[in-house]
């Protein structure tokens, strides 16, 4: 335990000491702790309440499930709360049979979020286990959905998740993925259940949404190429890295100059860079200039647009990426997979890999510098596609299911039933 706040001090410093202190002041956390239990004692259980939980509101999988459920009459019997952290522009919805309820309760005395959390049949997050401090009644069930099976590692140390108190977790396969998900949350594999992750769904459904706003950015007949690195410099000390990338922050693109070249390089080329950074890094000077053939893609856009992630993925021809989820994902896309490897060596140091030798499992071109990058996108754009044999090998060793059914295998699973 000494180890442990040694080592968060040592990443976090004199401001993890000050957020911890401000935490065990606040009295918030502790009284709607004392409402949970107080619900949970004098209310019974409601049978047909379903509370759902993603990190952005209306997003990633959790909010896919809801949709489907929406869309397919489940709401003419079940009741749903949604945490959110916008209440007020929840609200504006008027979805049927949904409540929406603030998600964070450190910041106020919140029972309604008390309320729901001990009342509820279900509790089914993506993000953020909302009752990970409280003992749940044993009738209740906590589905983890998660976000996404990649290559990284993780620190248990600093794990909240190493405490976990979800009853099974939902998984891509019962082979890789299901071990690689065990090991990530440092607890056994019988919590893991393969049904397949909602987003996924997407892909299997028209994706005239998402080229439809590609579209409106000005792409005609280009090749469109998205581009997902992974974000190294995370808020949380376990899941970042200690190095620096350069000027861009990004894989092999080190400098403005080198931005510029690539961008004259794909405009030659007729090729579109749909360039999806974390909200954290796409505010950073250097991305506020436009570049012709770099599209750099935000949050907003998508939310302006109507859009999910994934719909917006399912329009693109290919990817870049490097130990992202995405890869992963992807694959059920079936499309050509650049890994932006130039870092490995010290990523691997620094956060490490969630399973052995993790390049034997990207299966794409590999590229380590600018020229290799270059090569890698002139044969994708001429055409060729290599590696599809080895994305039919490693697809089944991370998919069980390639069949847009995965809400609907949960829902079941739940014994969520019309």
């Amino acid at each position: 335990m000494l180890r442990s706040k040694l080592k968060k001090f040592r990443n976090g410093g004199f401001p993890w000491v000050i957020k911890v202190i401000k935490y065990r002041l606040n009295p918030n956390p502790w009284i709607n702790e004392r409402l949970f239990y107080h619900y949970q004692k004098k209310l019974p259980i409601q049978e047909n309440l379903i509370v759902i939980e993603s990190e952005e509101d209306f997003s990633d999988n959790a909010y896919v499930l809801y949709e489907y459920m929406l869309k397919n009459g489940y709401l003419d019997k079940y009741h749903v709360a949604m945490l959110v952290n916008d209440v007020k522009a929840a609200q504006k919805k008027h979805w049927k049979n949904t409540e929406f309820v603030k998600k964070d309760p450190e910041h106020e005395i919140n029972k309604e979020w008390a309320k729901v959390l001990a009342t509820c049949r279900w509790y089914i997050y993506d993000h953020n286990n909302m009752m990970q401090g409280v003992k749940k009644r044993q009738e209740q069930i906590i589905l983890n959905l998660w976000h996404g099976v990649g290559y990284k590692g993780t620190n248990h140390e600093n794990s909240s998740e190493s405490k976990t108190t979800f009853d099974y977790f939902d998984t891509l396969s019962d082979k890789i993925s299901l071990d690689c998900q065990a090991k990530f949350f440092n607890c056994s594999k019988e919590k893991g259940v393969v049904l397949g992750y909602p987003r996924l769904d997407y892909f299997y459904s028209s994706n005239d949404i998402g080229k439809k706003f590609i579209k409106s950015l000005g792409v005609t007949d280009e090749k469109v190429v998205l581009w997902m690195p992974t974000f190294r410099k995370s808020p949380s000390a376990r899941i970042s890295e200690n190095y620096d990338l350069g000027e861009t922050g990004l894989p092999i693109l080190y400098t403005r100059k080198m931005l510029q070249d690539f961008n004259k390089y794909l405009a030659q080329n007729r090729i579109v860079v749909m360039l999806k950074v974390h909200h954290l890094q796409a505010d950073s000077p250097i991305f506020r200039k436009e570049y012709s053939n770099i599209k750099i893609i935000k949050d907003e856009q998508l939310k302006e647009a109507g859009l999910q992630l994934y719909q917006f993925v399912s329009g693109t021809d290919a990817l870049i990426t490097d130990y992202s989820s995405i890869a992963i994902d992807y694959l059920l896309m079936d499309h050509p997979i650049i890994f932006t490897l130039d870092d490995y060596a010290e990523y691997e140091k620094s956060r490490g890999f969630i399973i052995n030798n993790a390049q034997k499992y990207m299966p794409g071109y590999h590229v380590y510098d600018f020229d290799g990058l270059i090569l890698a996108l002139g044969e994708i754009n001429a055409g060729k596609d290599k590696y599809e044999p080895d994305r039919k090998r490693i697809r089944p060793l991370y998919h069980t299911y390639a069949d847009g059914h995965s809400s609907e295998r949960i829902l079941n699973f739940l014994k969520i039933k019309l």
